[in-house]
This record gives structure tokens, sequence and C-alpha cells, in this order.
């Protein structure tokens, strides 16, 4: 089975797009949450989703959006969170109320858990390839474990299976303009990084619209947005 594992899509519906085709082959999509916060696509990237039937968890921008943003966040997740709040559709917030932090099950015959940020701390935890709590994932008992939150890819085998970030689609922080997923073939039990370009100029020009400030080309700067 073709397992498509996304994350951190951030209402970026132009970097969605540039990885519809490979989507549309796989036998099953897998998110592991951050559909909205920082750019303008709300509604349009959750009904993408919802669509297709992915097996989906929270991130911590949509806990953010359910429960409020903590007071130390930056002024760009301000902006994301208080868009989204402004327009998500009242079906979308159900939606996204009812998703689980960690989530462990069978797909396609493999074992997999998914967490955004770690298992221990789905909302807070940022697990880097330097993080010592990388090597702590290795107790787990499962075929795959895939988590999202830094929107930088990262690849680590286990002695039973893989350790995998896909990376960011809608802010990928490795690359600029680069719509980030990873394949897995189930019954191989083989992982495949696949990055996209994309053009971010309507992205950076809806969100300037509605009053994003210059932090909006710090991920998606200008030489992406031709």
């Amino acid at each position: 089975m073709r397992i498509a594992v996304i994350s951190d899509l951030h209402a970026n519906m132009e970097a969605l797009l540039s990885i519809s085709d490979v989507l549309e082959t796989t036998d099953c999509t897998i998110c592991l949450g951050d559909f909205l916060g920082y750019y303008c696509q709300v509604n349009e990237v959750i009904d993408f989703v919802r669509r297709r039937e992915m097996v989906c968890i929270l991130g911590n921008h949509d806990h953010f959006l359910l429960h409020g943003c903590p007071e130390s966040v930056s002024e760009a997740v301000t902006f994301g969170i208080e868009y989204a709040n402004k327009v998500i559709e009242p079906g979308h917030r159900l939606w996204l109320a009812g998703l689980p932090w960690v989530w462990g099950g069978v797909v396609g015959g493999a074992r997999f858990l998914l967490a955004h940020g770690s298992p221990w701390a789905p909302i807070e935890d940022y697990l880097y390839p330097e993080s010592p709590k990388v090597d702590e994932l290795y107790s787990f008992d499962y075929d795959l474990i895939a988590l999202g939150q830094t929107h930088r890819p990262m690849l680590r085998r286990m002695e039973r299976g893989w350790v995998v970030n896909p990376g960011s689609v809608g802010q990928s922080r490795h690359r600029p303009c680069r719509a980030c997923m990873a394949m897995v073939d189930s019954e191989a039990l083989a992982v495949e990084l696949i990055e996209r370009p994309y053009n971010a100029g309507p992205v950076i020009e809806l969100a300037r619209r509605n009053g994003a400030g210059e932090w909006i080309t710090k991920h998606l700067g200008p030489e992406c947005a031709g």
C-alpha cells in the first residue's frame, strides 16, 4: 500500500495543490496536523483534507484556534490564529475539535504511531534530528513513527522501522517554497521524502491584503513569488 504522510499545511492551498497529483496516486493519506495558521486559505485547505478522508491528528496551531494562543507566541502565529478564527466554517471547527492529539493503529498492514510534536508532548515538543528524545522513540513498538511540528524533514532508521518527519507542506524551513511530504510503501516498509516547488505569490498577496506584517516573506521570500 502507498501511504502519503503530510504535515503543517498552514492554510497554504498553493503548496497543497503542488503535491495533489502525488496524493491522488496513493491508497491513503495521513496528515499530522496544523491545517491552519500563518496564511489565509483556511477553509480551502480543510475542505481538501476532509474530502479525501485522511487519517488526521491535531496540531498546535489547531489547538490554539480551539483553546486560545499563549501570550508568548509571535506576531505571525497570532495573525494566523486570529484570521482563522474569523473565517473558519463552523463544521470545520467541530471537525478539528474531534481530532486526537496522538494516534496509533494499523494502515496497510504497518503499525503507525502519529503525533504532531512528540508522543509525550504532542503540542509542545519539537523533535529535531539532534534531539536526544529521538533516540527514546526507539522503545516504541511500531513500524513507523511520524512527527511534524519542526517544518524540517527527518528520516531515521529504527531497528523495527522508521522515524519520519515529512517536513511542512505549507511553510518549509529548510528550503523556501517547497511543499514537502513523505511516501511510505507499507509492504516493503520503505520511505521516500518528496519536495515540490510552488509559486508563493498568491499566498503572500492574500495575507498582505488581510493585514499580515513584514514577517510574511520570512519563509516565503520574494524569490518564491514568480
